[in-house]
């Protein structure tokens, strides 16, 4: 992902004007539920770790998902990567995703 639709620059452009983005390693989200003193920290953990447990539950492939979180750190959406994979415009289905995903939150 990030040698694909994160090196389009409307992506990046988009991104930094809306998002604060996070990479994070599905190994460390136990330690950030249990470990920090911050409960935002700890809220953002469970909320990605909850919607990647119940999306693998389902049979998405835990390699790669994308998240957007509100800011009170409530999920707004989820994309495999799996599922933008399937489209042959994978940039504009990503760039589609962060948009639509704007237009919930408000």
């Amino acid at each position: 992902m990030r040698a694909g639709v994160l090196t389009d620059s409307k992506i990046v452009k988009l991104l930094n004007k809306h998002y604060v983005n996070v990479f994070l390693l599905i190994r460390d989200l136990r330690e950030l539920q249990n470990g920090p003193k911050d409960a935002s920290i700890s809220k953002f953990a469970s909320t990605v770790s909850t919607t990647f447990e119940a999306a693998v539950a389902d049979g998405v492939d835990g390699s790669v998902n994308s998240f957007v979180l509100s800011p009170q750190l409530e999920l707004i959406s989820h994309l495999p990567y799996q599922d933008l994979t399937q489209n042959d415009a994978i940039n504009e289905a990503y760039l589609t995703f962060l948009k639509d995903s704007l237009t919930k939150n408000r």
